[in-house]
C-alpha cells in the first residue's frame, strides 16, 4: 500500500516498521472449489503459492433483472528478492446468492498489511460475506448493511486471536443486487466501471487507441469512472479528519527532521517521491500508516483510522461494459483508464484479469526491484440485444481478440507479461 518505492527502515520504531515492511513466511490460503491454485518451488526455498485464480470465467444469471454476467478473479503473489517465500497478503472473494437471494452477489478484494496482514485479509475475506448475508437491512438498504457488516467484522477481528494492533487490510467490495451495484470501500484498493459514452459525446467521437468496441460495428471508446476514492492523507477531507482525531501527518523525512514538519511537502501521490504522508501518534513513532481507513489496525483507531466504508450505488445499464476491483498493486503504475483499455482487449473476464495483473507485474519490475501483491476481480455484463446492448459480454479489440498467453519466470515463479 502507498507510493511506489515508499521508504521502510530508517530510524523508525520497530513497531511501525511492521506496517511499512510486512515480513511473513509462506502461509497457505484457504480456497474452495471455485478457485484454482498454482504452486511453485522457488530456487532454494520452500514451495509457495504463486497465484490464486478462478476456474476461468464463471457465468452468473440474474433472471429477474434480465442480466447475465461473467466474472473472474486472480491474485498474484508479489516478488521480493530478499524474501522469496513471503506470503501473499492479498485475498479475493466471490459469494454467489448472498443471503439465499439469487439476485444478490458479493465480490471483494482485500490488501493486507503489517506483520499479520495475510491473516487479517483472510479473516475479513472469510467472515464478511456471512456477516453481510445476516444483516437485516441487506435487501432494503444495502449501503447500510455494508457499513454495518464491515464495522462488525472489524470488531470481530479485534476480538480474534489475530494480532491486528499494527496489521490490517483494505476492503473494496461490490454487492450486485438486481441492476444496482453497491461499492463499499475501506482503504486504497479501488473499483472502476467501464462505460460506453453516449452517442455524440466528446469521448465517443474522439476514440481511444487500445480501447475496444461494444460490438463489431464501431470503435467506441470505453471511459473509466472510479466507483471509489482512495482513503489516504492526500485527500484533504481525510487528512483534516485524522488531524482532528489527534494524528500527526508527516512523511518519514519530516519525522526524522530532514524536512520542516510544519510545512506540507506533498501534493499528490505521483509527486511523493516514495515518501508519502503517514499517520503518527502524538507522542510516538507509530503506527506510520499511509492510509486513513482500514479493517484492523487497532492501535491506530485512537488517531482516526476507522473501518467505516464509503458506499456508492450505481444503476447499471447497457452503457456499462464491465467493472474492475483491484488492490493497489494494480493501481500503483496503471491509471483507471489504462486498466479499462487493458481489460477491453479481451472477450472474457479471466483473460482480462490475467492481462491486467500481468501488465501491472511487468511495470513493477521495470520501476522497482520487487513487486507488490497484485489482485483483480473483473465482472463482464451481457445486456440483451433488445436494450441496445450486445450479446457479447465485453467489448472486443480487433488487435487482440484472442486470449493472451502470459509467460512465466522460471527462477522465482512469478508472473511476467509479454
Amino acid at each position: 500500500m502507498g507510493c511506489a518505492g515508499s521508504k521502510g527502515g530508517s530510524p523508525v520504531a520497530d513497531e511501525s516498521a511492521a506496517v511499512m515492511r510486512a515480513r511473513r513466511g509462506a502461509r497457505a490460503s484457504i480456497v474452495s472449489s471455485q478457485y484454482k491454485v498454482e504452486t511453485v518451488k522457488d530456487a532454494g526455498a520452500v514451495e509457495a503459492q504463486r497465484l490464486v485464480a478462478s476456474n476461468g470465467s464463471l457465468p452468473l444469471d440474474l433472471p429477474a433483472a434480465g442480466l447475465h454476467l461473467r466474472y473472474a478473479f486472480l491474485s498474484q503473489r508479489g516478488y521480493y528478492p530478499d524474501s522469496p517465500d513471503k506470503a501473499n497478503q492479498d485475498a479475493v472473494r466471490a459469494a454467489e446468492g448472498l443471503g439465499g437471494n439469487a439476485e444478490a452477489h458479493f465480490f471483494g478484494v482485500f490488501d493486507g498489511h503489517g506483520e499479520f496482514g495475510t491473516e487479517c485479509a483472510q479473516f475479513v475475506k472469510d467472515k464478511l460475506p456471512t456477516v453481510l448475508a445476516g444483516e437485516p437491512t441487506l435487501a432494503s438498504n444495502p449501503d447500510k448493511a455494508l457499513h454495518s457488516a464491515l464495522v462488525s467484522v472489524n470488531s470481530q477481528l479485534h476480538a480474534s486471536p489475530v494480532d491486528d494492533s499494527l496489521s490490517g487490510t483494505t476492503a473494496c467490495c461490490a454487492v450486485l443486487q438486481g441492476r444496482t451495484l453497491y461499492i463499499a470501500n475501506v482503504g486504497d484498493s479501488r473499483a472502476v466501471v467501464a462505460e460506453r459514452p453516449a452517442a455524440g459525446s466528446k469521448a465517443a467521437s474522439e476514440g481511444s487507441e487500445g480501447a475496444g468496441s461494444s460490438s463489431g460495428s464501431g470503435a467506441t471508446e470505453l471511459v473509466a469512472r472510479d466507483l471509489s476514492q482512495d482513503q489516504t492523507p492526500f485527500r484533504l477531507d481525510e487528512c483534516h479528519r485524522v488531524l482532528q482525531a489527534g494524528a500527526r501527518v508527516l512523511t518519514l523525512d519530516q519525522l526524522e527532521g530532514l524536512k520542516d514538519p510544519g510545512l506540507p511537502c506533498w501534493t499528490n501521490e505521483a509527486d511523493c517521491d516514495g515518501d508519502p504522508p503517514r499517520l503518527w501518534s502524538p507522542n510516538g513513532m507509530f503506527p506510520g500508516t499511509a492510509f486513513t481507513r482500514s479493517i484492523g489496525d487497532s492501535a491506530a483507531e485512537d488517531i482516526g483510522v476507522i473501518p467505516d466504508p464509503e458506499v456508492l450505488a450505481t444503476q447499471l445499464g447497457p452503457q456499462h461494459a464491465f467493472v474492475v476491483l483491484a488492490t493497489d498493486g494494480v493501481w500503483e503504475f496503471i491509471s483507471s483508464q489504462k486498466a479499462v483499455e487493458i481489460v477491453a482487449k479481451h472477450n472474457n473476464p479471466y483473460d482480462g484479469a490475467r492481462s491486467l495483473v500481468a501488465q501491472a507485474y511487468k511495470l513493477w519490475l521495470q520501476r522497482e526491484t520487487r513487486t507488490d501483491d497484485i489482485s483483480a476481480v473483473v465482472l463482464f455484463f451481457d445486456w440483451p440485444e433488445q436494450e441496445g446492448g450486445s450479446t457479447a459480454a465485453a467489448p472486443t479489440c480487433a488487435a487482440a481478440a484472442a486470449a493472451t498467453s502470459v509467460p512465466q519466470q522460471p527462477a522465482d515463479g512469478m508472473m511476467a507479461a509479454a
